[in-house]
């Protein structure tokens, strides 16, 4: 046992656990950020907590490492809160510490004094305070384990002013190898149920996997599309699930559900058996579960088993980590059948992709003014390379995205807001601190760029180039045209901004920023952005009447989904 600062224990155990970069906002405990540094932490000095949160929770996402985040107490520690909603809907491990009153000071009216805890309750796995010196190194151990094990998610630790800066007795911290990265531990499915799995696949005519965000966690691609090639197994994904296999792969269909093409959510209704591996069948993998239906034979495999069943009542399960899971399944599979022939059914499928391919293609190609957001996407693939990464706002963002951006090499080069507007550029310039070399291209638009513009400061400050790309209709777009066409023409005023130009607030902050108003000029501006060397945007000037090609905005009145 030795005697350290509460604040010492803390820095030691997260240097312990390979932690590598703090991103914060400065305030409260001086001490604090002193033995970070000591401990060869990078300090990473946000302009807003919440913008922390979403810094944190893009770097885990891509470095497969918790990332950690800051706020001082009271307000700061809210503003933190705020930002951890998206890596609780999408199981990211991010350590959110902040700071609160000291314990003789509770009660007294003290400068920012309030309870944080509650803030934190509904978006954690592990809400714990540290009201002593003496645990805080043990606390923070928990804390990092707790986040990286079992289905991943966020964790809150709230640390009194008193605990950071007195003397506690506690073990020297040591270099861990667990919770360093996730999945932190595997399990192995139970043997029964593997075998009924099995069984039902094999006999089934027309099955279908769908990949979810638990294949990407678990890094379990290779697997999913082994067992996919050896049946004749087609594999959609989630959002979450997208990059599971490449798009080009003959079995892959596209993302299925809500942003979903047509194409995609057909054959998910056409099919007999639907495989969910490492998907919870929310209502955006579902199309609020119509796709499939109530009827269809379920299967399900995830590592929580509450998770399991929720929505579909499934013929037989597998409660296990996806990458051991699928590859012990591909096992029995193979000692109980041979190979099957092709499937039939396969044909109709390959036919569905070559018609949707082509109907999407004369339109990416399309020289029109405004700008088609198809051509975007297209002009982004091909610049990007294989393991350059997307970072994608929510709404229309990740419906375009989802759809038209395709993935070219399994494993996670895209990732994507769940339901957080403006969470994408401050989430790749944190994927940006774990990319390296790779490229990282933030898709947001006009309403969400504006949240955390004030971050390309941040990214400028610490080196982390990156490019956004703007697409700008000069209104929030998918509420435009609810008032349009639903409401009659009213209200728009609750959707439409000023027209701003977005690249010329970059060039203000000393980035690289350029309008696009002509469909020939986009590539050449995203190069030019990222030979700049600089954190950059590129504005482009879209119509904004244009709807993401999904199944759901081809349900919408007045919609030219293509």
């Amino acid at each position: 046992m030795v005697q350290m600062k509460g604040a010492t224990a803390i820095a030691k155990t997260m240097a312990a656990h390979g932690v590598e970069h703090f991103f914060h906002v400065s305030g409260g405990m001086i001490s604090l950020f002193v033995e970070l540094e000591d401990a060869g932490i990078d300090l990473v000095l946000a302009r807003s907590e919440k913008a922390a949160a979403y810094m944190a929770d893009g770097y885990s996402r891509i470095s497969y490492k918790p990332g950690v985040c800051y706020g001082q107490a009271g307000p700061g520690a809210i503003n933190l809160a705020a930002g951890i909603s998206e890596a609780y809907w999408t199981c990211t491990p991010v350590i959110a510490l902040t700071g609160s009153t000291s314990l003789s000071d509770l009660y007294k009216f003290q400068y920012q004094e309030l309870d944080e805890m509650p803030f934190f309750e509904p978006t954690t796995k592990w809400n714990a305070q540290i009201f002593q010196a003496d645990r805080a190194g043990e606390i923070t151990r928990d804390a990092l384990n707790i986040s990286t094990s079992g289905s991943p998610g966020p964790v809150h630790i709230n640390l009194h002013y008193n605990a950071a800066n007195e003397m506690g007795e506690a073990p020297e911290p040591r270099r861990e190898e667990y919770a360093r990265s996730y999945p932190n531990g595997r399990t192995h499915p139970n043997m029964d149920d593997l075998k009924k799995v099995a069984e039902i696949l094999a006999g089934a005519n027309r099955s279908l996997i769908v990949a979810g965000g638990g294949v990407i966690i678990s890094r379990a691609w290779d697997e999913v599309v082994k067992l996919a090639e050896y049946m004749y197994i087609p594999v959609a994904t989630t959002l979450s699930g997208k990059g599971t296999i490449p798009d080009h792969h003959p079995l892959s269909i596209g993302v299925a559900g809500r942003y979903s093409s047509s194409m995609a959510n057909k054959i998910v209704e056409d099919t007999d058996v639907v495989f969910y591996i490492g998907s919870r069948a929310g209502g955006m993998a579902t199309d609020n579960w119509t796709v499939p239906g109530q009827e269809a034979t379920i299967i399900q495999l995830d590592i929580e088993p509450e998770s399991i069943g929720r929505n579909y009542y499934p013929a037989a399960r597998m409660i296990c980590d996806a990458k051991l899971g699928v590859q012990d399944l591909l096992k029995v599979v193979k000692e109980m059948m041979k190979k099957p022939e092709k499937r039939k059914y396969l044909d109709t499928i390959s036919k569905l992709k070559k018609e949707w391919r082509s109907e999407v293609a004369s339109v990416m190609e399309s020289d029109a003014v405004p700008i088609k957001p198809h051509r975007i996407i297209k002009e982004i693939r091909q610049i990007l390379g294989d393991q350059d990464i997307v970072v994608a706002d929510t709404g229309q963002m990740g419906a375009w995205t989802g759809v038209l951006y395709p993935i070219v090499a399994p494993g996670r080069t895209y990732i994507r807001a769940a339901g957080t507007l403006g969470w994408s550029l401050p989430a790749a310039i944190g994927a940006k601190f774990a990319a390296g070399d790779n490229k990282v291209l933030d898709v947001t638009g006009d309403g969400g760029v504006a949240y955390h513009i004030s971050e390309l400061e941040t990214a400028l400050r610490l080196e982390k180039p990156f490019v956004a790309v703007v697409f700008n209709n000069v209104t929030l777009g998918m509420l435009h045209y609810g008032f349009k066409w639903r409401g009659d023409g009213k209200a728009l005023k609750s959707s439409d901004f000023i027209d701003v130009d977005y690249g010329k607030i970059a060039e203000a902050f000393n980035c690289y920023g350029q309008r696009v108003e002509k469909p020939g000029e986009i590539g050449e501006a995203i190069q030019n952005a990222f030979d700049s060397g600089k954190p950059a945007i590129v504005d482009v000037m879209i119509d904004r009447y244009e709807l993401a090609p999904t199944s759901y905005y081809r349900t919408l009145p007045q919609g030219r989904p293509l």
